[in-house]
């Protein structure tokens, strides 16, 4: 199977900019401010699968993003989404 990934590094496709457009997406949102986003490789990963790298964002009472967090244990592809809410202190 060809990766979104490989098709980048390999130029057989002609992409350019952020590989991340390829990857599944979950977006939470309260009203419509995004509050957790997660990217996951793999087409179709089920939220409970431990292969996620997930954000969460943080807004003022005006709609303004003020803080974009990542999980207490790092930047890294291995958090359920599933598990978001308890990922950041």
């Amino acid at each position: 199977m060809v990766t979104a990934q490989k098709i980048v590094e390999h130029g057989n496709l002609n992409v350019r900019g952020d590989a991340s457009l390829f990857w599944e997406v979950r977006i939470e949102y309260s009203g419509t401010n995004p509050i957790y986003v997660a990217y996951n490789k793999t087409p179709n990963a089920s939220t409970s699968d431990p292969t996620w790298y997930i954000f969460k964002n943080t807004f003022d009472g005006s709609d303004n993003l003020t803080r974009k967090q990542l999980p207490d244990s790092g930047a890294e592809f291995k958090y359920a989404y599933d598990d978001r809410v308890s990922l950041f202190s």
